[in-house]
């Protein structure tokens, strides 16, 4: 017993010990760290699918753009980031999506949230899935969230934002944004900020038929407004240096006005202009497919890409070097809890 004794209470205070460390080092990182930052400019890989299309035509010239958030294939609903689910609920919906990108005959897919190797997703590497059965050859990944979580059902989460091509991709360069969470429970907020995902811009460059065309896929900071504007800056300012003279196309989930589940209805967001405007302001002769400079919040959500909260997230900006022909949201599938934007363009 004395010897149990003796074995135990150096153990116990051991283990308060790493405790508090743990504590005081969240604590420290909380209060030290800027509520947003955006990361400087890295250079991310691009893969060549060895089982890709070698040729590839553009359709008389034309191209067709997809973007989607996908959501990790979770469905239409997603009440929390561990939602059991079988393996064969993740197939059945990534099928759904391969199926209709090959009925619309897409050539470039922007995707948020796909899944690498993650327990919530059966631990799937999800673009190889999807490449897979596309048969296109390139690909430019970006890793926005690689971690474990010890004491949640969530476990192990990889994922990335990516641009999908049947064209060759030539680069791919891209920021991440830091940003704490504003959780009701304040100390969530300390405990999950180094936990959480980074938001990222990506710019990854495709060659179409000899034609140069620059692919800007971005999933903004879902927490704070004031980051998004500052991404929203940096971008800008990341066109003008590299695209001003080159066509490109600017697409992906903005999260405008979004808010997550457990924190609080930006009221204050709503009553601001989109923050939109400062990429209409900065970058001359653009245009969206559905809103302009001076389009209000409602109108916007009019087009929305966010069925559950009938919100427009997602957007699709091209520049005065693409020729825009048609567009659509696409209403009937359900593998994600947002709707695809798909458009197709000519290049000029």
């Amino acid at each position: 017993m004395t010897l149990g004794y003796a074995f135990i209470k150096p153990l116990a205070a051991f283990l308060l010990l790493v405790a508090f460390t743990i504590v005081c080092w969240l604590l420290f990182n909380w209060y030290n760290s800027p509520d947003f930052e955006v990361s400087s400019l890295k250079h991310g890989s691009v893969i060549k699918f060895e089982n890709g299309i070698n040729e590839v035509n553009a359709k008389k010239g034309k191209l067709t753009v997809l973007s989607y958030n996908l959501g990790f294939a979770a469905g239409p609903m997603q009440e929390t980031l561990a939602d059991d689910h079988p393996e064969s609920f993740y197939t059945n919906n990534l099928d759904k999506f391969i199926e209709l990108v090959k009925s619309k005959d897409v050539d470039i897919l922007l995707l948020q949230e796909v899944d690498l190797d993650s327990k919530r997703s059966s631990y799937m590497d999800q673009l190889e899935y999807i490449m897979d059965r596309l048969g296109w050859g390139y690909a430019a990944p970006v890793v926005d969230w690689d971690l474990y979580f010890p004491f949640r059902k969530e476990h192990k989460i990889v994922k990335a934002t990516v641009v999908l091509s049947k064209f060759p991709i030539s680069s791919n360069d891209y920021t991440l944004t830091s940003c704490k969470p504003n959780f009701d429970n304040k100390l969530l907020n300390i405990f999950y900020y180094p936990l959480l995902w980074k938001s990222t811009m990506q710019r990854v460059s495709i060659l179409v038929e000899d034609n140069p065309i620059d692919i800007y896929n971005v999933h903004l900071c879902v927490w704070n407004r004031a980051a998004r504007v500052e991404q929203i800056k940096s971008l800008s300012k990341w066109i003008n240096e590299k695209s001003s003279d080159r066509a490109f196309l600017v697409a992906g989930d903005f999260n405008f006005q979004a808010y997550i589940r457990g924190t609080p209805i930006p009221f204050a967001d709503m009553s601001e202009p989109s923050f939109m405007k400062h990429l209409w302001d900065q970058v001359p002769e653009i245009s969206e497919l559905y809103s302009s400079k001076s389009s209000d919040a409602k109108s916007i959500h009019n087009y929305f890409t966010f069925p559950e909260r009938r919100h427009r997230y997602d957007f699709m900006y091209y520049s005065k070097k693409v020729h825009f022909l048609d567009s659509n949201i696409i209403q009937d599938i359900d593998s994600s809890d947002h709707l695809p934007l798909i458009a197709t363009f000519k290049l000029k």
